[in-house]
């Protein structure tokens, strides 16, 4: 009997542990986790998002407070499906991607002094709902409402110019541009507007960030003129200062990339992170994001009224620039080629972030995170019940 009571004191004592943690386990708040489902617009090449952008957005979203629960979901009209459950009414909204091109050309037609014309397409659309233009808005409108979110990719493509250049009246150029810039840069900016009008939260990286200038009203221009077949220009190297060496290279694209005579080699430019990135905890402090940066048409002067400016391209006034003796020129033809102006390379505008480099590429580098940690509070900020 003795025995039997020794045996049975320790199974009591696991019982009474057992219980006392469930009740521990009980009386804690279970974790608040909200569901985003997000819209994904990738280049029209490809067909899946960028490994990058969703392992940068899950990754912050289960620090967030609340965590967020990310469902990403591709819209690319060249590449696959559109509209589900209905290969008529797919064939139709590509259709009328396509007859909106014309639409496009005779808007800017009428309106050849503008260099920037999105207003002047979305008043057309007001005013003419039996229009191609129209029938695309409503389809992106009825595709965005099962969306809290909006993510728009860099791209292998450019905006077409007729959207921001006032002499181009044409689809042809002599940029090699074509009717599916215009479709793409389209549909883009129809997405922008009706996320905007829902209030709903948009990043766009480079292409993105581009698209949501130009949406509110911003200029566009090339970093340096059209030349077939591109340059071909040594490296241009600052200082070396506190962020670093900076190296560039120009081609048909401005580079962050170190090229020798056989090998390319990846490189990125070291910045401060901007004080609106920083939580309470990092505010004042002295920290550094790495920006991946290549393209060839930069977010310029003038600067819309309500667009709040985070931060300027590192080559913005570069000329400027190396008169006060921040860079030194390594190479004349790079100054040359380079236009003198001022770049933008982030900014935020009504519920969208815009950020002309690619922080997801270095999410783990330095504390470029810090960008989708702020991305996702003002999601979880947005939806929090």
């Amino acid at each position: 009997m003795g025995r039997l009571k020794k045996s049975i004191i320790p199974l009591l004592i696991i019982c009474i542990l057992i219980i006392a943690s469930f009740s521990i386990l009980a009386k804690q708040p279970r974790e608040i986790k909200i569901e985003i489902d997000t819209l994904v617009i990738p280049c029209r090449k490809h067909t899946r998002m960028q490994p990058e952008i969703q392992y940068a957005l899950k990754t912050s979203a289960k620090k967030s407070n609340p965590v967020l629960k990310m469902r990403f979901v591709l819209f690319n009209p060249f590449q696959d499906d559109v509209i589900e459950d209905s290969q008529e009414l797919e064939e139709e909204f590509i259709d009328f991607l396509d007859k909106s091109v014309a639409e496009v050309v005779k808007i800017k037609k009428a309106n050849t002094r503008e260099y920037n014309i999105v207003k002047y397409i979305l008043d057309y659309v007001e005013k003419k709902p039996e229009s191609s233009l129209a029938k695309v808005y409503e389809e992106i409108e009825e595709i965005m409402e099962d969306f809290e979110f909006l993510v728009i990719e860099s791209t292998e493509t450019s905006i077409h110019p007729i959207f921001y250049k006032a002499d181009v009246t044409t689809v042809g150029t002599s940029q090699d541009s074509s009717a599916n810039d215009i479709i793409e840069t389209l549909y883009g900016l129809f997405f922008i507007d009706v996320a905007v009008k829902e209030n709903k939260p948009i990043w766009g990286t480079c292409h993105g960030a581009q698209l949501g200038y130009l949406y509110a009203g911003g200029k566009l221009e090339r970093l340096f003129d059209y030349k077939e077949g591109g340059y071909d220009l040594d490296f241009k190297k600052s200082v070396q200062n506190s962020s670093g060496e900076e190296i560039w290279h120009i081609d048909t694209m401005l580079y962050t990339q170190k090229k020798d005579s056989e090998y390319i080699e990846y490189s990125l430019v070291v910045c401060p992170v901007p004080e609106i990135f920083k939580d309470r905890k990092k505010r004042g402090r002295e920290i550094y994001l790495n920006k991946d940066l290549a393209h060839i048409i930069a977010m310029v002067d003038p600067i819309p009224e309500d667009l709040e400016v985070i931060s300027y391209h590192p080559l913005s006034e570069y000329k400027d620039k190396v008169a006060e003796g921040k860079y030194e020129d390594f190479n004349k033809e790079f100054k040359k080629v380079l236009k003198n102006q001022v770049i933008i390379d982030a900014y935020r505008y009504k519920t969208m972030l815009g950020t002309q480099y690619h922080p997801h590429y270095t999410y783990d580098d330095l504390q470029t995170s810090i960008v989708f940690e702020y991305l996702v509070e003002e999601i979880a900020n947005r939806y929090k019940k």
